[in-house]
């Protein structure tokens, strides 16, 4: 028998089978907690507060909130004025120019950071109680947090190589504290935690495609060679390894959404699949589920490396939900269940900067989808 958010043997259990990655384009966590809520009910296993405000622009937010403010840092390019404009190019400096560079100031070795994320999150928390005591949020339903993953948070905003190693020491511990202040005042049993990880997924995947376009082998060793160091148990710990048991743990895998989606494509889930069990494997605690994203063709070879998932009870969250129809998103969900017998839906990325008035549509057909899956 379950327990309340948890099992028999006392580790924590996805009772829904929708998931929302995190950003929802409404003018209030109010109303994001209360639309999605009421459109989705016991359906979603979890709410985040949708990163409204200057966190719709998911990492692109530090620029202002955390690296403008640091007295170690200055500023090579200014965030331009129109920084919430997605770039037409995926190179890195296309990436940079839309939302401006820093670099650690003469003689600066170490730093220290101010993150948003725990501030927000408590914050939001306190109206995510508000609405469940007033019978608006179903019991059992948890508050989600996401959480980017250091090189999403460094990457494209430090071009100096020596200047990110010492800004992502200050992010890792940045994060855990975070994370800390976020645990100790939601209690486990409410809680969700999602890292999102998107940037490492699309540095190892340029490096692979270099290769496959042009058999260089130096190409496929620095895939190789990325795709370790980001599914490595070092660079998963602050992510993770603090957190306590009853929180449930997921991961985000994301092939970008910043000038149009997708910013990598691939000829199937394998590349998922094979990044997914890594990060299960190496994670120095239990991951409890994972999104994998799906490409608007997917067809039954899309789908068939979901039967070399070997992720333990971790569940699966499809990206099935691509805006073109219930049915259609259906019809996706029975291919994949030729390979993979259980898993829930979700959208394929968050709907960040999307129109509101559609995304109220969207959220209606993943209800509609998941009823009908489920049926």
């Amino acid at each position: 028998m379950e327990t309340r958010n948890g099992r028999e043997d006392g580790l924590a259990s996805i009772s829904g089978d929708v998931l929302l990655v995190g950003s929802v384009p409404f003018a209030t966590v109010d109303e994001v907690f209360g639309t999605c809520a009421h459109t989705l009910g016991s359906r979603v296993f979890a709410l985040p507060d949708g990163e409204i405000g200057e966190r719709s622009t998911w990492v692109i937010a530090l620029t202002n909130l955390t690296y403008a403010k640091n007295p170690d840092m200055e500023a090579i390019n200014a965030v331009p004025a129109d920084a919430l404009k997605s770039p037409s190019s995926h190179d890195d400096e296309a990436m940079r120019a839309s939302h401006g560079t820093f670099r650690l100031k003469p003689g600066v070795t170490e730093t220290t950071l101010d993150l948003p994320y725990a501030s927000e999150a408590l914050t939001s928390y306190e109206v995510f109680r508000r609405l469940r005591d007033e019978g608006r949020i179903p019991e059992g339903v948890r508050f989600q947090v996401a959480l980017p993953c250091p090189h999403d948070a460094i990457s494209t905003f430090f071009p100096d190589a020596g200047d990110r190693r010492i800004v992502m020491r200050a992010y890792e511990e940045a994060i855990r504290r975070d994370i800390a202040e976020i645990v100790a005042h939601v209690p486990a049993e409410d809680l969700a935690i999602q890292c999102d990880y998107c940037t490492e997924l699309l540095a190892i995947l340029g490096a692979q495609e270099k290769h496959k376009a042009t058999g260089d082998r130096a190409a496929r060793d620095v895939a190789a060679e990325r795709f370790e160091r980001f599914t490595a148990p070092d660079y998963l710990a602050p992510m993770t390894e603090d957190i306590p048991e009853g929180v449930l743990v997921g991961f985000h895998l994301c092939y970008g959404t910043w000038g149009g989606w997708p910013m990598g494509e691939v000829a199937d889930i394998g590349f998922c699949v094979r990044l997914a069990n890594a990060i299960v494997a190496n994670a120095p605690r239990r991951i409890d589920f994972l999104h994998l994203p799906v490409m608007d063709y997917a067809d039954d070879a899309f789908f068939a490396p979901l039967a070399d998932l070997e992720i333990g009870d971790a569940k699966v969250f499809l990206g099935l939900e691509l805006a073109d129809g219930v049915d259609a998103m259906v019809a996706r969900a029975r291919m994949a269940r030729r390979f993979l017998p259980d898993f829930g839906v979700a959208h394929y990325c968050g709907y960040g900067r999307d129109d509101p008035d559609r995304v109220r549509r969207l959220l209606q057909d993943l209800k509609e989808g998941a009823d009908a899956i489920a049926g």
